[in-house]
């Protein structure tokens, strides 16, 4: 386990012991984004059937819920679970056809009529989005599991099947030297969102939460934290707010991943992409498993968002840590030739979202690595 405020809490940032799950595979891309197998109907075809979730986050937005006593505080984490998978899967040019949700709750805490209505709205929001900027997601329902013995508060997690060309897939082989990083935003406010978005996303919630959120919020609500854990030791409640963040501090934390697809789907229309990565678990550090030989330079990165401030100072969690836990104010990284850096930036433009080559890729032989250069010191992940 990391030594690391976030490794204390029982996560693995590495994700150690998958191994034994992908070797079993029948992956074409072994190192792409996602796991592409081929359509045994159409061999010219790729299958894509990814499944994420939305982290932790539903623990905070329980505890907005329970202070607020709304049950429309669970409806952003219909975009975060969307967001976690169709942003995923175009990473390897995948267009996703069809999206299913996974409810699992506490019934005995969570109100669980209100809960799915609210989520109905919010999945119907983002599908209807989804639909106006050319993306035809169905729904194809889901399942809901009442788990009181299992799940303390809740989770909500979801599953996409898209497929892509074989010839179209983005698998990371095309990398070459000299090649410009595109970072997007992950914060601030997109033209199809409704409100400025604090850049969290859905990684690294644990620490945030743990980090900020007090103790009072624990000895009101213990089923927030298992008892093994010697966590909530911040200073805030969710419903303070802070000038920095610009919003409360729940608002920061459960701010809904950016869906960063219609932004994705018009790169694709007007560049080469070679390679893309969102910025999720693993951080600034995600690129580090695609393509071959590449030494992946950072040197021109944004000002990370306020939030992501805010958990260092209050974790006490190191710089080079932070960078493997958090998107740092990149949520969506396109690798493309030189030339095609311009017709990135113009697309992310066009939805408002902030962007700029915030590094290059370079040769290395023997393996893959990450170097970056961040306000708060350089730092090298092999």
């Amino acid at each position: 386990m990391s030594n690391s405020k976030y490794g204390a809490l029982g996560v693995d940032v590495d994700k150690k012991g998958i191994e034994a799950l992908r070797d079993m595979t029948n992956d074409l891309f072994p190192g792409s984004f996602c796991t592409v197998v081929r359509d045994p109907k159409d061999p010219k075809q790729g299958l894509i059937l990814h499944e994420d979730g939305a982290g932790s986050k539903p623990i905070v937005s329980y505890l907005l819920y329970k202070e607020a006593g709304d049950p429309a505080c669970f409806a952003p984490l219909a975009a975060d679970v969307i967001a976690m998978n169709v942003d995923d899967v175009i990473c390897v040019g995948g267009s996703p056809e069809v999206f299913s949700d996974y409810v699992a709750l506490n019934a005995l805490k969570v109100d669980k009529v209100p809960l799915l209505n609210s989520l109905a709205k919010g999945f119907a929001k983002s599908l209807s989005m989804l639909k106006r900027h050319g993306s035809q997601l169905l729904f194809g329902g889901g399942e809901t599991a009442d788990l009181p013995d299992v799940i303390r508060t809740l989770d909500v997690s979801g599953t996409v099947f898209a497929r892509v060309a074989l010839e179209q897939a983005i698998t990371g082989d095309r990398i070459s030297h000299g090649d410009a990083i595109v970072g997007i935003r992950s914060g601030g406010k997109c033209s199809y969102e409704e409100r400025p978005n604090s850049g969290m996303m859905c990684n690294g919630i644990s620490l945030a939460r743990h980090a900020l959120l007090s103790n009072e919020h624990l000895k009101k609500y213990p089923e927030i934290s298992d008892p093994g854990i010697k966590g909530y030791y911040g200073r805030f409640l969710v419903g303070d707010y802070v000038d920095d963040l610009g919003m409360t501090v729940g608002e920061a934390i459960t701010s809904p991943t950016r869906i960063f697809l219609p932004i994705a789907l018009e790169i694709l229309r007007h560049a080469d992409v070679k390679a893309m990565v969102h910025n999720t678990g693993g951080g600034l550090t995600k690129c580090i498993k695609l393509g071959k030989g590449t030494l992946y330079v950072k040197d021109s990165l944004p000002e990370p968002d306020p939030i992501f401030k805010l958990i260092m100072a209050e974790s006490g969690e190191p710089p080079r840590q932070m960078c493997r836990n958090f998107n740092m104010g990149v949520g969506l990284e396109v690798v493309v030739g030189k030339g095609d850096v311009e017709a990135v930036l113009k697309a992310a433009g066009k939805f408002g979202v902030g962007a700029q080559v915030i590094g290059r890729c370079e040769r290395r032989p023997g393996g893959n690595a990450v170097r970056l250069k961040t306000g708060y010191g350089e730092f090298e992940y092999l």
